[in-house]
């Protein structure tokens, strides 16, 4: 039955409760959505975990202390009933919306993240493939907000067995507060150790964030007695509903490291807020959280959770990736909300009662749960590849422009490590008994060079070896930085290739070609960044000094030292291949595009999908100069600039006499590439000889 959302009676329920769920999914949504004025929305999960540790932990002490045991048939089974059905029908439905709305490419990475969700494994996922989850690229990932469940149910696999362990071990229930505190206080450690060291692995894993739920449990074991006087708990409350609202209006990723100290606050507001209706369940504070309209928010909360962020991504991703207040506002405000309703009505409901047969007992229960997991995943398994042998309908001019790319050799392989580099043989281009006389070396981009370079290569009778790592500089003393990482693997892959280079130049080799996105390493959140990347200086044994938790564009990794870093690295390679008697010619950045071009030309218009002049020029006004200056100062330098090729005074263009010039905002097709090759042709063949 459709109704308003009502909470259960009972003596033991709290409204209070419900509030804060309410404010906890309101901050997090308004912070997806992008909500002006509250940056630290994000910390809604937080105050999630916090509410769980409370309850359940209570809930699971009660157990123990009745029967001297604990049920984890029954346990596991109340999780089945209030988490699956839910998650299974908006996972289900995002698969289906996926198909209908991505690219093959972008289905297949759906899929995958389905089948995290259903091994409960999606915050590993995310960490590995989202990286930071403060990235803008996080906006087109639908089931990103399914880490945060991975992370409870990982816990709730843990938890109840060692309660049990130490309740048994410690003869009662003096072992279990030292027991829950132990965990606080080593979780905790370890959620500032990483945060400054490895922050995506802080932000993601359990361990990290387990501290969060024991705080929440410990509270639930501490004996606190009504108070006499209601100051008290309005107090609390009040300052922890204070503590949260600073957290949610004051807190910005992009300034500080998380979760790291700053987590302290959403974990004690609503620590405080708890601990005040323990006191007095009718203080002020809690009256107002207790209210009609918030504990229906609280109990709409876990579906309006789960339907808003595919909501957005998928909007988010048919628009070409861009945000829009009011679109979002609509999808993942306004629509996620009356889909949550529908789904707490029609599903949740239902199936918290045991009305469906298959959720009866508990039995029953978890065998629903094997099924539904097998289901998604085999429905994802089909959303994995579907997609690319039956594309939706529609798709065809994008998915031609889309496979506009480069035929690279098979086998030159990206190692997880960077090396060991793929054999020669693998990784060759040009007539098959031609002198390799030249190396292409650099990201992506080197790779959108190849149709130029293999036009070439067939015309001058030249062997070329491919020696290109995406997301990687050809730097030899500097490292790319950012997402909370270290690219040690990009280091190296370079310097395995200037090992190769000397070896090559004592056997014909006379030239190196370089195309490489440079502002994707110089801290620049240019159009189509993944994220915010800077370059730090590396020692001879490829350690680097970067201070705090490697945030990207801030101190030592800011725009200005990026720059150095590039300009004297780049300055070192040219002095090296010097040494080798190797020419070096640089290929200045080409234009890049406010927006994904092909999906852009058939949802806006070639108008809305050019780029002007100015903002080009914008783009390059710091690199340029420094492509010049080595070249100035080293006669075996060259730099190529094709940027006439692409713009008049005005205007950079996305599409132009019948050829779609972009894969997406940066990367050329295959058929703009072999347009250049007339151009480059006198610089190709000088590089080429000795």
């Amino acid at each position: 039955m459709l109704a308003f959302p009502r909470p259960a009676s009972s003596a033991f329920y709290r409204p209070d409760i419900d509030g804060l769920r309410a404010i906890a999914v309101l901050s997090v949504i308004a912070y997806h959505i992008g909500v002006p004025g509250l940056p630290g929305g994000f910390v809604g999960v937080d105050i999630f975990f916090v509410l769980s540790g409370f309850l359940i932990s209570g809930l699971l002490r009660q157990e123990l202390l009745a029967t001297g045991s604990l049920g984890f048939a029954a346990f596991f089974a109340r999780r089945i009933r209030r988490l699956g059905p839910a998650l299974m029908l908006v996972t289900l439905v995002t698969l289906l919306a996926g198909y209908m709305v991505l690219l093959p490419d972008a289905a297949n990475t759906l899929g995958r993240e389905a089948r995290a969700v259903v091994t409960l494994s999606a915050n590993h996922h995310f960490m590995k493939h989202a990286f930071d989850y403060f990235n803008t690229a996080t906006d087109l990932k639908p089931l990103l907000h399914t880490w945060s469940l991975a992370v409870e149910e990982q816990y709730y696999l843990l938890w109840p067995l060692l309660m049990l362990g130490a309740y048994r071990a410690g003869g009662g229930e003096k072992a279990l507060r030292p027991t829950l505190l132990a965990v606080l206080l080593l979780s905790f450690a370890a959620c500032l150790s990483l945060s400054y060291s490895d922050m995506p692995k802080a932000f993601y894993l359990m361990p990290a964030r387990a501290w969060e739920f024991a705080a929440g449990g410990l509270l639930a074991w501490l004996p606190l007695r009504h108070s006499r006087s209601a100051w008290h708990a309005n107090a609390l409350a009040g300052g922890g509903l204070a503590i949260l609202l600073c957290s949610i209006v004051l807190l910005d990723e992009h300034s500080m490291v998380f979760p790291g100290w700053v987590v302290l606050l959403p974990v004690c507001g609503t620590l405080l807020v708890l601990a005040a209706g323990g006191l007095d369940p009718h203080h002020a504070p809690g009256r107002l959280l207790g209210s009609r309209w918030f504990t229906a928010l609280g109990l709409l909360s876990y579906s309006w959770y789960l339907w808003h962020q595919p909501l957005l991504a998928l909007g988010r991703y048919y628009d070409v990736g861009q945000r829009d207040l009011l679109r979002d506002f609509l999808l993942g405000g306004v629509l996620a909300l009356f889909l949550a309703w529908l789904t707490y009505c029609l599903v949740e409901q239902p199936v918290r009662q045991r009305r469906w047969r298959c959720f009866a007992t508990d039995k029953s229960t978890l065998w629903a749960g094997l099924a539904m997991s097998v289901l998604v995943w085999l429905v994802a398994s089909a959303a994995m590849y579907m997609p690319k042998k039956y594309p939706w309908p529609g798709y065809q001019a994008i998915l031609q422009v889309k496979q506009d790319q480069a035929q690279l050799p098979p086998g030159c392989d990206m190692p997880e490590r960077g090396v060991p580099l793929s054999p020669q043989a693998s990784c060759r281009i040009g007539p098959a008994h031609a002198p390799l006389q030249l190396l292409a070396w650099g990201d992506s981009h080197t790779d959108h060079a190849m149709p130029m370079y293999q036009l070439l290569a067939q015309a001058q009778g030249v062997g070329i070896l491919r020696r290109a790592y995406h997301g990687c500089p050809p730097l030899v003393d500097a490292v790319p930085v950012g997402e909370g990482k270290v690219r040690s693997w990009c280091l190296n892959h370079s310097r395995a290739v200037m090992a190769e280079l000397a070896s090559l130049s004592r056997s014909g080799l006379h030239g190196v070609l370089m195309n490489v996105r440079w502002n994707g390493y110089t801290a620049l959140p240019v159009a189509g960044s993944a994220s915010i990347t800077g370059l730090a200086q590396a020692d001879a044994q490829g350690n680097v000094a970067v201070a705090g938790a490697m945030l990207a564009g801030v101190g030592q990794l800011d725009r200005a030292h990026s720059l150095q870093v590039m300009a004297a690295s780049l300055d070192r390679v040219a002095s090296q291949l010097a040494a080798l008697r190797l020419k070096l010619v640089l290929l200045a950045p080409e234009p890049e595009m406010p927006l994904s071009v092909p999906e852009c030309l058939a949802r806006r218009g070639a108008a809305a999908c050019h780029a002007s002049r100015a903002d080009v020029d914008r783009q390059r006004a710091a690199i340029l100069p420094i492509l010049q200056q080595v070249a100035s100062r080293h006669a075996n330098v060259r730099v190529w600039d094709p940027i006439a090729r692409f713009c008049d005074a005005q205007t950079c263009y996305a599409a132009a006499a019948g050829v779609v010039r972009y894969q997406d905002q940066n990367h050329l097709t295959a058929s703009m590439s072999r347009t250049l090759q007339a151009d480059f042709a006198p610089l190709f063949s000088w590089a080429r000889q000795p």
